[in-house]
Formats: C-alpha cells, sequence, structure tokens
C-alpha cells in the first residue's frame, strides 16, 4: 500500500525531500533562463522599460520609504512628505506591496536596492510555482490513481504555466511588481482546500484554515485588489463545496447535515479572523478612507481599455521572440489608439498591450482535463470560466472594437465585470485583466489534469504488485518524453526574452546633493505629477526613485488614488501652468506666461527649493523628447539660478537656485491675490472672499494647513503666531499644529478677533513650515438658515444647483450635479417641464408643449402635471411664445406645483417655476416677466468653520 506523509519511512521523506528540493531547483533555473539578461545586471537594472510609466521605479521607492519612515524616522509609512511636495500625500490606497518592500529589505540593505528587489521578484515566480505544484499534488494525491511519476509530472507542468505564463512577463515589463507578486494565491487556494476537507482531522483541518488566513493576509499586503478577488474565488469554492456535499447526501436519502454548516463556517472564521488580524494594520486604514472618501472612478474609469481584448486570448503577449513586437513600438501605439475617441471604428488592434495570453497547447490541455475529469475539476473549471469572463472587462471587445454597427445598429455586449463595477470598494478596481492572476491558476489545474489523463497513456503499472511497485521501463521513459515535450510547447509559447529591463543606477549628482546639510527640497525638469487617473506634466517616476539616494523632499511625484485637491493645487498655479504646456509643447497665453515669470521665485522661496536639475530626455518617451530644450531655456529664464550648473554629467544639468537672505518672520495676508500656492487642504478655492466685510478666506474642513516660507531661526529665541478670524458660529474652538507640535485650543467669540500662541525657536525651521488650523466644529449655511436652501416655502430643500430662463428667443433649463453641468430642457416652443427626483436630484423626466399651437397641446400639459408622483421637483420654463392657447386647466395644473399664477398674469409674459408637485399656490419659486424670467438656485452647501484674514509669525 501507499503510505500517508504522517507513516513514510526515513528513506521515503528524503525521497521527497530530493523531490521538493529538485522542483523548487528547476523553477529557479528557470526563472533565472527565462528572465534573461537580469541575472547578469541584478544590482544595476530592474524589469521595466523606460518609455512606459516607470512602475517599477515605484516599487523600488516603496521599499526604501518603508525604512526610511518606520525605522529611520520612527513615522506612518503610510504617509509621506517626500512627494507631492509640499502637499505631502496618503500612501494609504497606494501600490504599496507591502510585502515585496518587507523580503527585499535584507538585501536592499546588504547590497543595494536593485538587487534586493529583483531576489524578491525572482523569488516570487519559483514559489508562484512551487505553491501551484503543491495544490495540483494535493488534488491528485487525494483523488486519483496514485504513481510517483503521475504526482511529480502533472503539478509541475501545472506550475511551470503559472509560473511562467505571459501575463507575469508582461506585468513585469510593464513595471506592476504587484501583479507578479502572485505566489500567494495558489498557496492559499491549497490551504482553505484543505480547511474543508472531510478525510483530514480536526486539528489538520484548523491549522489549515490558520494558514489559509495566513496567506490571505499575505496577497492583501502585495496587493489589495487579488484579496478581493480571493474573496469572490472563496465564495465559489464554497458553493461548489456546498452543492457537491448536497448531492451526495440527497443520493442517501439525507439533507445536508447542520453540523457540515456549522463546520464550514467555524473553519472560515478561522481564515478570517486570522486575515484580519495580520492584515488590519493596513486594512483598516485603507476602509477608512473608502468610506470618508470618494475614490471610486468616475464613470468606467480605464475599466474599457485596460480590458483583454477576446483575441487576446490567443494573441501571444508583445514580448514573445517569434510572434510578438517590439515592446516600444506597441506601448506607442497604445498610447495613440487611446486618443481616438471610445469605440472609434477607426481604431485598430488592442486597446491595450495584451496581457492575457492563455497559450495554444495550455489552453488544449485544460481543456481536456476539465472533459475528461468533469465533476473532480469543477471548482477549476468554475473559476476559470468566472475568472476568464472577469479579464474582458464591462464590454465584450473584438479587435479593438467594443461598440458593434449591426445594420446600422450601434450596441455593445455587457460582459459580468458589469455587476463588480457597481458593488463599493471592488468597483476600484480599474484593470479587469488582473483578473488573469486567478484565471491562469484555474487554468494551470486543469492542465495538471489534462496532462495526468494523457501520461496515464504511456504510464503502465500493476496495482497487484503491492510490495515491489515495479514499472515498466519504456512507458516511464515515454511519460518522462511526454512531460518533457509539454513543458518545451508551455515555455515556447509564453516566451517572452530577452526580459525588457530598466537602468536603476543612480547619477552621481545626487550622491552631492545627499551630503548636503540642509533641508531644501529638489525640483527637475520634467516636472510632473501622476496618479491613477491621469498626470499633469511628463512625470517620470525614477526621479521619485533617485530620491531614495537624496532623502530630500521633491516636487512631483507619483501615488495611485488621492483627493482631487492634490493635483488641482498645483493646476491652479500660474507657474506650474506655463511649465507643463512648455514642456508638452501646448501654447500659453500671454497674462499665465507673466504670471509666470513673475511667480518663479517667490515659489522657489516658499518650496525652500535648492536644487533644479535639468534631464535630459529619453528616446520615445514623448512628448517631453519634442520639447526638452524649450522646456530648459523657460526653467533658465524664469527660476534664478547660478550662472553655472555646479555638476555636469550623463546629459544633466544641475543647478543651485538663488534663494534671498529671508527673514524669520512672515505675514500672509489671505484676502490678497497670489496667496492661493500659500493655502493647503481645508480652504475655499475662491481666490478672494469677503466673508463679514472684510478681505478673508473661509475654512472649510475640520483642519485647514497653511504654508509659511521662514529663515534664520534662532533656535534659542521666542516666537509668536497670531491670526485674525471670524467664526461662522458659535461655539467655535482653534487649536494650532506647528510642523507636528501641537498647540493648545482656545475658545471664539463673536466678530473679528485676534488669536495669539507662544513657540519656541525650535518649533520652526528654516525653510517651510507647515500650520495646520483644527477648528472645532463645521456647519453648512443651509443648515444654519434653511430658508435660503428650500423651493420658496415648501420645507423642501433643493437637492441641486440650478438655472431656469425663459425669454423671446429661447429657454433653459440647465442643473449642476454633482459638479457636472446637465441640459435638462426639452427644447421645445412653448412650455417646457423637467422633474427631479426630490432626494437625489436625478433628472427623472424632460417633455414639451407646444403652448402657442393650439388647446391641445395646453390640455396635454395639464394632464402631464397631474400625473407627476405627488412630492417630486418640477421645474417648468416658457421657450418663446408659450402663452397663446394656455388654457384654465393648465394654469390650474401650473397651480398645483405650488405657482401662485393666473391666466391673466401670464399673457404675453415669460415665467419660470421651481415648485413640488401637490403642494399648495404660493409656495413655489415663480417668477413672471414680459422680458425673460431668470432664476438661478444655488445654494450654499458648503461646510464653513471660519474665515481668516490674516496669519503672523513674529519673533518676540
Amino acid at each position: 500500500m501507499w503510505y500517508t506523509c504522517d507513516r513514510m519511512s526515513n528513506r521515503h521523506r528524503s525521497t521527497q525531500t530530493r523531490i521538493h528540493t529538485s522542483v523548487l531547483g528547476l523553477y529557479l533555473l528557470l526563472s533565472v533562463l527565462l528572465t534573461w539578461p537580469l541575472v547578469a545586471r541584478l544590482t544595476t537594472h530592474v524589469p521595466g522599460i523606460a518609455q512606459w510609466a516607470f512602475d517599477e521605479s515605484t516599487f523600488l521607492w516603496n521599499i526604501w520609504y518603508f525604512k526610511h519612515a518606520l525605522v529611520d524616522n520612527l513615522s506612518n509609512p503610510l504617509q509621506s512628505e517626500l512627494i507631492y511636495y509640499p502637499l505631502g500625500i496618503d500612501l494609504i490606497l497606494y501600490t504599496y506591496n507591502f510585502f515585496h518592500a518587507l523580503i527585499a529589505q535584507p538585501l536592499f540593505l546588504a547590497v543595494n536596492l536593485p538587487f534586493g528587489s529583483n531576489v524578491a521578484l525572482l523569488a516570487s515566480t519559483v514559489l508562484s510555482g512551487y505553491g501551484t505544484f503543491l495544490l495540483v499534488r494535493y488534488l491528485l494525491n487525494k483523488q486519483m490513481p496514485r504513481s510517483p511519476s503521475l504526482l511529480l509530472y502533472p503539478p509541475f507542468l501545472a506550475g511551470l504555466l503559472y509560473a511562467f505564463a505571459g501575463n507575469r512577463a508582461i506585468y513585469a515589463a510593464l513595471g506592476h511588481y504587484d501583479m507578479v507578486t502572485t505566489q500567494w494565491i495558489p498557496f492559499y487556494a491549497l490551504m482553505l482546500l484543505r480547511s474543508l476537507d472531510a478525510e483530514l482531522n480536526t486539528h489538520q483541518r484548523r491549522r489549515a484554515a490558520a494558514l489559509a488566513g495566513l496567506f490571505f493576509a499575505f496577497n492583501g499586503l502585495a496587493e489589495m485588489i487579488t484579496a478581493v478577488f480571493l474573496a469572490i474565488f472563496t465564495l465559489i469554492v464554497v458553493i461548489v463545496w456546498l452543492t457537491s456535499r448536497d448531492q451526495q447526501t440527497t443520493n442517501n436519502n439525507r439533507f445536508l447535515s447542520p453540523y457540515l454548516l456549522v463546520a464550514l463556517s467555524s473553519y472560515l472564521a478561522i481564515t478570517g479572523i486570522i486575515a484580519f488580524l495580520l492584515w488590519s494594520p493596513v486594512l483598516v486604514p485603507i476602509l477608512r478612507q473608502f468610506l470618508t472618501e470618494d475614490f471610486s472612478l468616475q464613470g468606467w474609469g480605464e475599466a474599457i481599455p485596460l480590458s483583454t481584448d477576446l483575441l487576446g486570448w490567443f494573441t501571444p503577449t508583445t514580448l514573445h521572440p517569434l510572434f510578438g513586437d517590439d515592446l516600444i513600438t506597441a506601448l506607442r501605439a497604445v498610447k495613440l489608439r487611446a486618443l481616438l475617441p471610445d469605440g472609434a471604428e477607426q481604431a485598430v488592434g488592442f486597446s491595450d498591450i495584451n496581457t492575457v495570453f492563455l497559450g495554444w497547447a495550455s489552453l488544449g490541455l485544460a481543456l481536456l482535463g476539465a472533459l475528461v475529469y468533469r465533476t473532480r475539476t469543477r471548482l477549476w473549471l468554475w473559476t476559470s470560466i468566472i475568472f476568464g469572463l472577469f479579464t474582458l472587462g464591462p464590454f465584450l471587445q473584438i479587435n479593438g472594437q467594443y461598440i458593434f454597427n449591426l445594420d446600422g445598429v450601434k450596441t455593445a455586449f455587457p460582459m459580468p465585470y458589469i455587476l463588480l463595477h457597481y458593488i463599493p470598494i471592488v468597483r476600484a478596481n480599474r484593470a479587469p485583466n488582473r483578473n488573469s492572476v486567478v484565471l491562469m491558476l484555474g487554468l494551470a489545474v486543469l492542465l495538471g489534469y489534462g496532462v495526468y489523463w494523457l501520461l496515464q497513456r504511456f504510464t503502465i503499472y500493476d496495482l497487484r504488485l503491492t510490495r515491489k511497485r515495479t514499472m515498466h521501463h519504456a512507458p516511464r521513459r515515454i511519460g518522462f518524453t511526454t512531460a518533457l515535450i509539454i513543458a518545451a510547447l508551455i515555455l515556447f509559447e509564453h516566451l517572452a526574452v530577452p526580459a525588457p529591463l530598466s537602468d536603476a543606477r543612480v547619477p552621481d549628482v545626487y550622491a552631492q546633493i545627499a551630503a548636503d546639510p540642509a533641508p531644501g527640497a529638489v525640483m527637475h525638469l520634467p516636472l510632473g505629477w501622476r496618479n491613477s487617473f491621469g498626470t499633469f506634466g511628463p512625470e517620470r517616476t525614477r526621479l521619485e526613485y533617485f530620491q531614495t539616494t537624496h532623502g530630500k523632499p521633491m516636487l512631483g511625484g507619483n501615488i495611485s488614488r488621492a483627493p482631487n485637491f492634490k493635483m488641482d493645487y498645483f493646476k491652479r498655479i500660474a507657474f506650474f501652468q506655463a511649465l507643463n504646456n512648455v514642456q508638452i509643447g501646448a501654447p500659453t497665453d500671454e497674462q499665465t506666461l507673466l504670471a509666470a515669470q513673475e511667480q518663479a521665485a517667490e515659489l522657489m522661496y516658499l518650496y525652500d527649493v535648492e536644487y533644479l536639475l535639468l534631464m535630459p530626455p529619453i528616446p520615445q518617451r514623448f512628448p517631453y523628447v519634442d520639447h526638452w530644450q524649450t522646456a530648459w531655456e523657460f526653467a533658465k529664464q524664469t527660476i534664478p539660478l547660478e550662472d553655472d550648473p555646479f555638476w555636469t554629467g550623463d546629459g544633466i544639468e544641475a543647478y543651485r537656485v538663488v534663494q534671498p537672505l529671508g527673514a524669520d518672520s512672515f505675514t500672509l495676508d489671505l484676502g490678497t491675490p497670489g496667496t492661493f500656492p500659500y493655502r493647503g487642504e481645508g480652504w475655499d478655492p475662491a481666490e478672494i472672499d469677503a466673508p463679514y466685510d472684510a478681505s478673508a478666506v473661509w475654512s472649510i474642513e475640520r483642519e485647514s494647513r497653511l504654508f509659511l516660507p521662514l529663515r534664520n531661526i534662532d533656535p534659542v529665541a521666542h516666537y509668536s503666531i497670531t491670526l485674525r478670524t471670524h467664526p461662522f458660529t458659535l461655539p467655535q474652538s482653534l487649536s494650532l499644529s506647528l510642523n507636528g507640535t501641537e498647540l493648545a485650543a482656545q475658545e471664539l467669540s463673536d466678530g473679528w478677533q485676534d488669536l495669539s500662541w507662544q513657540v519656541d525657536g525650535t518649533d520652526l525651521l528654516d525653510g517651510l513650515n507647515r500650520l495646520t488650523l483644527r477648528w472645532g466644529r463645521l456647519d453648512s449655511p443651509c443648515a444654519v438658515n434653511p430658508a435660503t436652501c428650500t423651493i420658496g416655502s415648501s420645507g423642501i430643500e433643493i437637492p441641486v444647483d440650478l438655472e431656469i430662463n425663459g425669454f423671446a428667443d429661447g429657454g433653459f433649463i440647465a442643473l449642476w450635479h454633482e459638479g457636472e453641468q446637465i441640459d435638462a430642457s426639452a427644447g421645445r416652443r412653448g412650455v417646457n417641464v423637467t422633474v427631479l427626483d426630490t432626494t437625489s436630484g436625478d433628472l427623472l423626466d424632460k417633455i414639451g408643449f407646444d403652448t402657442a399651437a393650439n388647446e391641445f397641446e395646453s390640455q396635454a400639459l395639464a394632464e402631464y402635471l397631474a400625473s407627476v408622483e405627488e412630492g417630486q421637483i418640477v421645474l417648468v420654463t416658457t421657450n418663446g411664445s408659450a402663452s397663446d392657447f394656455l388654457t384654465t386647466d393648465a394654469i390650474d395644473a401650473l397651480r398645483n406645483i405650488g405657482a401662485e399664477l393666473t391666466l391673466e398674469q401670464v399673457q404675453g409674459n415669460y415665467f419660470s417655476i421651481v415648485g413640488i408637485q401637490g403642494a399648495a399656490p404660493g409656495t413655489a419659486i415663480t417668477l413672471v416677466d414680459a422680458n425673460g424670467a431668470y432664476l438661478a438656485l444655488r445654494p450654499d452647501r458648503r461646510t464653513l468653520a471660519a474665515a481668516v484674514d490674516w496669519v503672523k509669525v513674529e519673533r518676540r
């Protein structure tokens, strides 16, 4: 008989150890060969390409910053003041890949960053294969007749597919290291299935459930979205497990045992608790951020272009040496295609680089396994189907088209991914093609079954020989040869050599900057900011990676998701507007250019920019490659620089910025033009406001930040911070935080008042100081004075901003819903009616009635208004002549929405109405005029704390 692992002899244990060691060794050897020439450049290059987004540089920066924050500075690694300077940025929803950052730390410290990252990536590849090997070995060992070769070759080939599939290679080439850190997915699947294995004892199942929780947490720490994938996979496992059990018990005329349900729940609970406890330091801030801020996709985001094309399943990736293409050319084509309108018929080719090639032999063997072992592979067939459909995105795409012309009718074919788009948090996944990390696991397991069946045809053994277990040598050789051929086919169709590499060597100038003890900031050209939804300026994340050498704050940066203000701040500043236009070759008006020239020196002083590095272009990295010389000239003409660069080399010109001597006192008058750069988060965007008859700015959040430039601080001196403020409502309190030092709260009284705090010189910085104002409460003008925000005297609050106008030459109804303007008028001559939902303000209907034509239209108007559901908001305006054939029934219907009107009153006049269906006459907002009826209702829904006039820092 065959013995279980718990009863193995020492000799058999030794054999098993050699098998596992050999499997790991083969995967390692293949990892080195199939990523060539990476092994020859482990300390100088990393997988990636200089003509794309430099995401590889992001993950290198992550490794450094994790240690820099947590160990070197004992600070929160989920927040950084070093990029997006001076605002800083939260890294909570950032693609951090904590596991990659953690495992690379020892090698980073022992050698360097590229080496630590590269070894971590190679380990991910090896463990991805090995985890799949263990998973398939477990499944075959549990379900199939046992033979040594049949428990070795099929699992090994399954691991080969999962570790070296084209999707992992293309993700590495694009620098998406989070999607290469896939090793814990098969380990989680293995332990989840073992926790539900009735053949194991309770202790073994609980241990497996705990390990499943561990591996789930590891996945979440590597990439949050893979944890969502595993949650969906777990649901599939549970459904398949329940239905399988149900089928067995039904055949025995028994119901599904409550004991089994309790056991299932308990093991899943163990997995969930362990995963939550280990992942919670990151998961809890993530969930809190999602609940308090809106980081959801706008519309479909990039879900459509980042979907897999159906033909892509059968098309080798661009990296294939025979069937592929030049990667730079392909990426350039993707960018050019993105400029075409959505669904443009002239678009040819895939909308994105193909990331999900299933492989011809791989798919064939997987289908073989699914057909031959239909019952045993049900879980993996459903996993492959579901996640395969998810990779196709919200709409079916075939050769770059998702809008199809069917005999003159344009249509799209929805796919199951649409359902995920409407699930909170889950919808944050903007890249459907990333579902391939689970699809390929399902395919690999099915391939293992297919290979098993195939090898059985060549393996002859006699179950009666229980002791000798004699095996004929010829079939054994045939089995080995068959496995070798299959391995060659898998590796060939997914081949991606040579691996594209990105230079990770840091120019020597940064070591010189690092030696400067001054805390000043660094600025580069190209200069840009990037998040998942767009860029401002030609952002180059490699420059952020160079920060790992100098450690100083820098303008620009790359982040995943962030509040709109983080990028809008820079977009509103004239200097950055002009610089952006110059870098990308866009025109700039004279007023913006003049403002940029006047502002440049002031901004350099505010941000304490000590260094400007002019970087040469990267070939074929557009648009900077076409405009870099113009950008350099602009910077030299506007920024106060020393006459000569202090360092040149590698095409770089490095300058010191000329800074004035400065002073240790500063006054910021918030009510004057040009103060926007000094205001961080929490302020009304108005450049100039005049609350309470003074030039001031409203603080609209619980925390409002200011940036104050100071120089020549005396550490032994004492200073005062004074500000002039007026609370919106009482009671109100205000406390300050100065560069992280908390200052006591003070209670405010009514009217304008000066508040002062005393600080030591050690609390101030030579350079940029961050002052945070923390208010005790916020109030909305609508809440303080509801009458200003309601529809007449109806008591119903206006849910949207709107403008209505009826005049001789036309009429319109315009809404502003969530910042977007909507044309809400039917645009027909006569009377136009628009119906809105009372709670959400959503547009329910719009219709026009030509009451200048005949009384039938007037009667139709009356009947329509009578049909509107009571309580709904009704907007009415005239478009040109409207009163010629109005009837008393129509006037009565208008009175029923709250308008105080008579037939004589509207004759020859224009009118606009905002009312509520079923309200009493006189409660609506009504305007009747011979010249035009214009209504603008824009309630003030801001949250206000107080108005601030000025802030002063003075030496006492």
